[in-house]
């Protein structure tokens, strides 16, 4: 650029010399030629006067006219300016033919002027493109007429015009030496901060913003080059706030639970989030592998004017998906941004949810008709034995009890929803806990045929918690095992001091569970086998209100079961002197402990 623009000077200086001395050149020729021209007309009109041809006129008469004539005229050779350029001849007056001359002349062309006077006019009519000035003058006289003709051929002019050209070509050399040096100073001077100027340019588009150039001057270009270093500041401020903005965009649409997939306007992958990853199985793909062979197409979507938006759901092996779809971009320029939604959970969990309350409706009406059916009996038959009466109403205390469970159940789990629980904390020896609550379940055991026993693997530490609570635990756990073992089963509870805490295993060898609901097992609402459940008077709330009551506890309860082979689940509590994060004493009634 810099020897470009030292050329492009250099040759605009000495185009503007050349242009100049030329036309100065021009101006001076054409001056001097004009000025010679009128210089001698002049000078033939001030000695022409008209006393004077008068007097020449008086001279062409008589004998040798012409020779009177041509010396009277030669006599004012000075004053006209005769010289070897210009000469004075004595012409006929009808012809035109040389009658005398002071040059070397054989003849005198006949030019305008001669012609003119021949025809008895003055002839005195020069031209810029003839290469002479002259002057015909016609004399009559008694003895004949006479030309007075006087030629100048310009030599004066000619000498003096070429050494102007000498002056002017040595001007112009001389001129084009200085335009040269003057050129190189001064692209020097504009293309010093425009290098530098470029240099910075360079390294902003590089995304270097620290190199600035220096301010050379206050002229044009030191307030661009100041303009330039005002706009990389800003420049390097709002990329470092646009980046900054992208990396929050990033890490949220990187970190998002729900999936992000962009499109450009021909289906193709832009963008695809690690949640959208996982939710698809795939990591990438066109809009048509992903998500083609269903409404809306890729066409569709584009046509949808903001903010409307399509939607649809799509099964994805066993994962629910909802998906929306919505265009981005200019008209010139559009995508599309799919969102996707794991649905599976909601899904589950609206279906567990509406089978409960099917489940519940029948479990409710179930022992409300058989408590309405026995209490019609006993009313309408006074002669029924007591004996029938009595088991009539044991079926009714039954019944009343199986309704009591489940509306407990349904009270603790919304207490623990919305935090309305109340819990009474303390150090307690969770030996004597469980030694408690596993001779009151022996009862229920034999009843069964069930063989419960105890074994103590060495001293528990205290815990800290709600002693009834987990109480509550235990005997839902234990009762549990009671209800899903077959007559006969062998159920045994065992206590052991482990990871800092107290652990307590109850196993049986029942049924067993599959290994697919055991995830699950947890789970509010969920029952293994609905119709075994429902006989055993099971709401699917025994262990997800068990787990929460651990998990305040700061505690866990986990579960292994093999099916055909039985289970065993395992309650483990922190020990007191260990735990720091439950309450002090006892906690306020309503409040949860800390977690």
């Amino acid at each position: 650029m810099v020897r470009s623009l030292q050329w492009k000077l250099i040759m605009v200086m000495m185009l503007m010399m050349m242009t100049v001395m030329a036309i100065v050149g021009v101006y001076l020729v054409n001056s001097l030629e004009s000025y010679h021209e009128n210089e001698f007309y002049e000078k033939m009109t001030s000695v022409f006067t008209t006393e004077f041809i008068e007097s020449m006129q008086a001279r062409a008469s008589g004998e040798e006219a012409g020779q009177r004539l041509y010396d009277y005229v030669l006599a004012y050779s000075v004053r006209l300016g005769l010289s070897s350029g210009r000469v004075f001849s004595l012409l006929s007056g009808s012809d035109g033919s040389l009658i005398a001359t002071t040059g070397e002349l054989s003849g005198v062309a006949r030019t305008p002027n001669v012609i003119a006077a021949i025809n008895g006019e003055v002839g005195m009519d020069s031209s810029s493109f003839s290469g002479y000035f002259d002057l015909a003058l016609p004399i009559k006289g008694e003895s004949g007429d006479y030309i007075v003709y006087i030629r100048d051929d310009r030599e004066s002019l000619a000498s003096l015009q070429w050494m102007i050209f000498s002056i002017l070509l040595q001007a112009l050399l001389f001129g084009l030496a200085i335009a040269v040096v003057l050129s190189i100073v001064l692209s020097k001077a504009i293309s010093r901060p425009l290098e530098r100027l470029t240099e910075s340019a360079q390294s902003v588009a590089a995304g270097d913003f620290t190199d600035r150039p220096p301010v050379y001057s206050n002229d044009e270009i030191g307030v661009l080059t100041t303009t330039f270093n005002s706009m990389s500041r800003a420049l390097e401020d709002t990329i470092s706030e646009v980046e900054n903005e992208k990396n929050k965009l990033n890490t949220m649409f990187q970190h998002m639970t729900d999936g992000v997939v962009a499109f450009d306007g021909e289906g193709s992958l832009l963008h695809i989030n690690g949640a959208a990853v996982g939710l698809l199985g795939v990591e990438g793909g066109s809009f048509e592998e992903l998500f083609g062979g269903n409404d809306p197409s890729l066409e569709e979507v584009l046509t949808l004017e903001y903010p409307d938006f399509a939607e649809r759901m799509l099964e994805k092996g066993e994962r629910t998906l909802r998906l929306f779809f919505a265009p981005f971009g200019t008209e010139h320029e559009k995508g599309v941004i799919t969102v996707i939604y794991d649905m599976t959970e909601q899904h589950r969990l609206d279906t567990s949810r509406r089978e409960f309350v099917a489940d519940i409706s029948h479990e409710l009406r179930t022992p409300m008709t058989n408590i309405k059916s026995y209490a019609e009996t006993i009313i309408a038959d006074d002669n029924i034995p007591i004996s029938i009466r009595n088991r009539f109403l044991q079926v009714i205390i039954n019944e009343t009890d199986r309704m009591s469970r489940l509306v407990r159940d349904l009270m603790t789990i919304s207490k623990l929803d919305y935090g309305r629980m109340d819990w009474t904390m303390s150090v307690f020896d969770p030996a004597v806990l469980v030694r408690d609550m596993t001779d009151a379940m022996k009862a229920e055991a034999s009843r069964r045929s069930h063989t419960l026993t105890l074994e103590e693997g060495g001293a528990l530490p205290s815990v800290r918690g709600d002693r009834d609570r987990i109480g509550q635990v235990v005997a839902n756990v234990v009762g549990n095992a009671l209800k899903y073992t077959p007559e006969g089963g062998l159920i045994k509870v065992r206590t052991a001091p482990e990871d800092g805490g107290a652990a307590i295993y109850v196993s049986d060898n029942g049924i067993g569970i599959p290994k697919d609901d055991i995830p699950h097992l947890f789970e509010r609402f969920y029952r293994v086998d609905k119709a075994r459940s429902r006989e055993s008077g099971g709401s699917g709330l025994g262990l997800s209100i068990a787990k929460e009551f651990v998990g305040r506890m700061n505690g866990s309860i986990s579960l292994e079961s093999e099916l055909g082979s039985g289970t065993t689940v395992r309650i483990w509590l922190p020990a007191a002197d260990g735990e720091e994060k439950v309450c002090q004493d006892v906690c306020g009634k309503g409040s949860r402990p800390p977690l």
